[in-house]
This record gives C-alpha cells, structure tokens and sequence, in this order.
C-alpha cells in the first residue's frame, strides 16, 4: 500500500474552487508555560471527542499560556471523555468546528495544513466503498448559500511516526515537569517508519508532525468527484 500527506496549494497556484472558512472547534486548551521550555503549544484536534458534560467554562473561551499545575487540572478533568489511545496536550481542541463559510468547495479540502475537510459527497463515497479509519465529524457552519452542502472535518489520530534517520539530531527533549513531548522540525525529505503504520487504516495521523496521511484508495476514491484543491506527496515508508 501506498501512503500521501495531504498538503495544501502553495499561495501562487491557481485553484478550482472558490470555498473558504473561518472556523475553530467548541472546545481547546490553551499552551502551557513551562519553567524550563517555556511557553509552548501543540496542534492535536480530536473533532470526535464531546466535552460537552465537562462544566469548564475555560475550555471554551481559552486564556493564554496557562501553568503546569492549572494544565493538570484540566486534564483531568476532561481525562474521562478522551479515548485512551489520544494524547492530552496543550494546545489541543475537542469537538466540532464552529464559524462560517463562503464559496464552493472542492471533495477535499486542505487550509491550514493541519485540517483535512471533507465535502458531504466524499464522505459518503469513502464510507460506502469500506474505507476505515473514516473519522468524519460535521463542521457546524454558517453561510448565505442555502445550497452549500454539508463540510465535515476528518480526524488524523496520530498513529504512525516518520522514521528516525529523516528526523535526524535535531530534536527538542520531552518535558517531565509539563508533559511536553519530545518535538522536531519537519524535514523537508520525510517517510514512515513501516512498523508504525496502523494496518488496514486509510486516514491516520504522525506523531509529532502536521502532515494528514492517507492511503492511495482514499486518494483513487476521492479522485472520482473531480479535482481538488491539495498535492498529494508520497511518503516512501522503510
């Protein structure tokens, strides 16, 4: 199997589709300011997870960079509510995403890098030919057109990793007093280390970077709708 990032249009391409949002998820958790690295934030999104029985207004209306102890708190807060497989980190949002929209869009969308959004028609293709790993949760969105149709957000869970000899020396340690994890700038010249590949998944995440990863079904799939406005880029896998 073949494996793609998902990476939007450089600022000088022309695209297709004119459809653009402003949106950001019910729920986050602000950076943390840590003694030793301090301030630092991550990009986790978990749009399936609910927090809506966690009374914390400040999940909703997030403050700043916020302590090591007050990050705690919070997270155990909302610990419950969160699959165990998904990591709690500053930074990180839970829920739909919530704005407006204007324009038309394409099967699949890519802007910022780190959302991956759907159109109603790719979902329903998706899931009707078995691909897994389709986690799609509906953006709740305002518009003037009456005729938009539904956007849905996909969630990337951060399964796999790049392989070490891409990442190289270059790496910021994890932290033991905030739980910040161990970081690394992106190498332009990146692929999967094999082993941690989710079986049989066609949408998954990488630990530690933003590129969304699918696989060349959902690609072939998706492809069936038309053009969209994003690159594909192989990411070789040993």
């Amino acid at each position: 199997m073949r494996y793609f990032s998902i990476e939007s249009l450089s600022f000088d391409e022309p695209g297709h589709w004119s459809g653009r949002y402003r949106a950001r998820h019910r729920w986050h958790l602000s950076g943390v300011d840590c003694p030793r690295f301090g301030p630092w934030t991550w990009m986790d999104a978990f749009p399936s997870v609910d927090l809506s029985a966690v009374e914390e207004p400040v999940l909703a209306e997030p403050k700043g960079p916020m302590s090591v102890a007050e990050y705690d708190r919070l997270v155990a807060l909302i610990r419950p509510f969160v699959p165990s497989v998904l990591p709690i980190r500053a930074g990180g949002s839970f829920g739909p995403m919530i704005g407006t929209a204007q324009g038309q869009f394409g099967p699949v969308t890519c802007y910022p890098s780190w959302e991956l959004v759907l159109r109603e028609d790719a979902v329903e293709l998706l899931k009707a030919e078995g691909l897994r790993g389709i986690i799609a949760v509906r953006m709740e969105l305002k518009s003037r057109r009456s005729t938009m149709p539904a956007l849905y957000e996909l969630e990337a869970r951060p399964l796999a990793r790049l392989h070490p000899d891409c990442i190289g020396e270059w790496k910021t340690p994890a932290c033991d007093l905030c739980g910040k994890p161990e970081s690394f700038p992106l190498p332009p010249k990146r692929w999967l280390l094999r082993s941690s590949i989710p079986e049989g998944l066609d949408v998954f995440g990488i630990e530690g970077a933003n590129p969304r990863v699918v696989s060349e079904r959902f690609v072939e799939t998706v492809q069936r709708l038309g053009p969209s406005d994003v690159h594909y880029r192989e990411l070789p896998a040993e």
